[in-house]
């Protein structure tokens, strides 16, 4: 057998996730001053890879960060979340990423498992607002 082609369950999610975040934007739904994926994680070339990591890029860093203010401060908050595939863990330095900020006030670190999971999240922290339609398969 060859390799699998292809994005996977967990690109899968990231792209979905992506689509949502886009449309959400349009409507004027995201309460956040920048969100971003992070593509630290993807597949590349040694030699790409070796540059990368020359220049610094660092592993453990979480899929997507969100930089949002709460209505009531002038302070910038930072959501991490981390999307895992359904049987996926962390990996040990993801466990070390998230534990660097376990003290901070205004930084939060979370792990979803779909995209239903990282809406109800983005809602928790009133990043994201409006009625959310997902089918079954988007999830």
């Amino acid at each position: 057998m060859g390799k699998k082609i292809g994005i996977g369950a967990e690109g899968l999610i990231h792209k979905n996730f992506a689509d949502l975040l886009r449309v959400k934007e349009y409507l004027k739904q995201i309460n956040c001053v920048f969100w971003s994926y992070n593509a630290a994680g993807e597949k590349r070339s040694p030699i790409t890879g070796a540059l990368l990591k020359a220049k610094g890029l660092k592993t453990g860093q979480a899929d997507y960060t969100f930089y949002y203010q709460n209505r009531n401060s002038y302070n910038v908050n930072i959501l991490f979340l981390e999307f895992k595939a359904k049987k996926g863990k962390q990996s040990e330095s993801q466990k070390d990423f998230e534990s660097k900020f376990e003290k901070t006030d205004n930084v939060n670190y979370e792990v979803c498992y779909s995209v239903n999971e990282a809406v109800a999240v983005l809602e928790k922290f009133g990043i994201m607002k409006g009625k959310v339609w997902l089918d079954k398969k988007d999830t």
